[in-house]
């Protein structure tokens, strides 16, 4: 496969990572983003991860990177309150003019941020949406039902509207993140949403996505599903109707 080009950016950018009981990727998830996108970043740039009280070691293992990388950033939770809650927080701890929010379990190939970065300065949301997803088939299924869906209530050509993998002007993040609380689980998705009713300009491209190499997938729990399923609903039901005349 041919290499994606790395594309001089002008502005620092902050890259954002949730991250809890990683313990077997983390180090190389890490490394692979200092070696394919941090190193190439502008000065200024940061690489900062939320960790919600990880047990496994994760923890000593990011104070250990952090040590070694000035950049990098640990921010320690005491409890374990959710990916959402995560979110929000990491997002309120940018410092950079851009944001780059990606998952920590190392599916995501990290040299793929150059797909998105070529559009940095031409639009304010750039949307990685993930082809030929590794997931197991009830997060996929319900993916696709979610994403007809959204397209369904709001015309939007999104694939994978719940994506982990954007780039995002800071100024944007900021202005629209406090008006996100029809969807306390899904918050990309209510962000995403809330941006393209609210005429912000965004960009999709496709990002390739692996098959995760250790653990099991910190998603939706199947026993949650049904109930999950009827709260993002009534979510996009009161996004649409927030932004009624």
């Amino acid at each position: 496969m041919k290499p994606t080009p790395i594309v001089p950016l002008t502005e620092p950018v902050s890259i954002l990572m949730p991250v809890c009981n990683e313990a077997d990727v983390i180090r190389g998830v890490v490394e692979e983003w200092i070696e394919d996108v941090v190193r190439h970043l502008p000065a200024g740039s940061e690489f900062v991860f939320e960790d919600g009280n990880s047990t496994d070691g994760t923890r000593e293992i990011l104070r250990e990177l952090a040590a070694k990388h000035p950049f990098l950033r640990v921010v320690e939770q005491p409890m374990r309150d959710g990916f959402a809650a995560a979110t929000r927080r990491l997002y309120n701890e940018a410092r950079c003019p851009w944001i780059f929010f990606t998952d920590s379990d190392g599916q995501y190939v990290a040299a793929d941020f150059w797909k998105v970065a070529r559009y940095a300065g031409q639009y304010d949301l750039i949307h990685g949406a993930k082809i030929g997803r590794k997931d197991p088939w009830l997060r996929r299924y319900a993916s696709a039902i979610f994403n007809k869906l959204t397209w369904f209530f709001f015309g939007v050509p999104y694939l994978d509207v719940n994506s982990a993998f954007r780039l995002m002007r800071t100024a944007m993040v900021l202005d629209i993140l406090p008006r996100t609380t029809c969807m306390p689980t899904l918050l990309n998705t209510e962000l995403l949403l809330r941006a393209e009713l609210e005429n912000y300009t965004i960009k999709q491209v496709y990002v390739l996505h692996r098959v995760r190499r250790f653990g099991v997938s910190r998603g939706l729990p199947p026993g949650r599903f049904a109930s999950e399923s009827w709260r993002a609903f009534i979510g996009l039901l009161n996004i649409k109707k927030s932004y009624r005349a």
